[in-house]
């Protein structure tokens, strides 16, 4: 389990930015869920919660600052900053261990004293932070994951989930043009293949929990999909641009669910492109939608089509 000895900046990532998943975080030990999780001491340290699923073992020279926390927010990791092309900074997110002020404001804070802020500066053109309070907690509650923590006119903060954006963990990330990815499919390892589809139908569920309740999430590239190891789950962040209730014209609905889909169905195409046509609701509905998600869906049929082939004969 890692020990967060010191203040560490970690990479910032390009733009827009997975800001809820810490791309050196390793080893971090799942418990089982408690409504009230204890602090035990470990010998070293203190094992603090960061989720109902995930703990940590903060060092013990900074037991302290959980039994008597300070006014303000103690900052642990940087996680990523966003500043305008003069240097100002414009957002700042980081992993802090909770301040008295904090732990008194948002109660869930007082279970989770280490957790994840997303900062504003009061000079940046921003939404509103409560609107992705609102759009988090709905769909916290569709999806059974962790509620966000709190909010104010600056700042947003949740639970932290400890893991990598599947953006990282898909070898197609940034390819162009998108019939590259043809060869990388035949050349990847078929475990890994299984691997991301594996992950990939469990999003395509979760998506779709989402639609079902009239939720669209409007930002949904695979940067805001995090994939944690231990246990393996799937999180879908960043419900800053969601609409939790939309309520307009069918066809519009129709457009925006689509958008929310389209990238992990570029992926589900790709995988297929290496291990064959799947069965399911992911890839039914990725095969169905082949010639809106491509220019030139023929080469993609052609060959998913080779991919059937070797998966019957086992030839490359």
């Amino acid at each position: 389990m890692p020990r967060l000895d010191r203040y560490a900046k970690l990479e910032e990532f390009a733009s827009p930015p997975p800001l809820f998943a810490i791309s050196r975080w390793k080893g971090v030990k799942s418990t089982l869920p408690w409504l009230k999780p204890p602090m035990k001491s470990t010998g070293t340290g203190t094992r603090v919660p960061l989720s109902p699923l995930h703990s940590i073992e903060l060092a013990g020279g900074l037991s302290h600052l959980l039994a008597k926390p300070p006014d303000k927010d103690f900052p642990l990791y940087s996680i990523a900053r966003k500043t305008s092309p003069d240097g100002r900074e414009l957002v700042h997110s980081e992993l802090v261990i909770g301040g008295k002020r904090t732990r008194t404001t948002y109660p869930l804070a007082e279970r989770y004293p280490v957790h994840f802020l997303k900062s504003y500066h009061p000079w940046s053109f921003h939404g509103d932070p409560g609107v992705e309070f609102e759009n988090s907690r709905a769909a916290a509650q569709i999806l059974g994951t962790p509620e966000p923590i709190g909010f104010d006119r600056n700042s947003f903060r949740t639970t932290f989930m400890p893991g990598k954006p599947l953006s990282k963990l898909s070898p197609f990330t940034n390819i162009e043009p998108p019939h590259r990815c043809l060869g990388i499919a035949q050349q990847t390892d078929p475990a890994a293949l299984i691997g991301l589809w594996r992950l990939a139908e469990e999003v395509f569920e979760q998506i779709e929990k989402l639609h079902s309740q009239r939720f669209c999430h409007g930002d949904l590239e695979l940067h805001n999909v995090v994939v944690c190891t231990g246990p393996i789950q799937t999180f879908l962040m960043d419900f800053e641009s969601s609409d939790r209730a939309f309520s307009g014209p069918e066809t519009i609905w129709e457009r925006r669910r689509s958008r929310d889909l389209f990238e992990l169905l570029r992926l589900a195409i790709y995988l297929q492109c290496g291990l064959g046509r799947q069965q399911g609701r992911l890839a039914c509905k990725s095969l169905e939608d082949l010639p809106k998600l491509f220019d030139y869906a023929s080469t993609f049929s052609a060959r998913l089509d080779a991919a059937d082939r070797s998966a019957v004969t086992g030839s490359g």
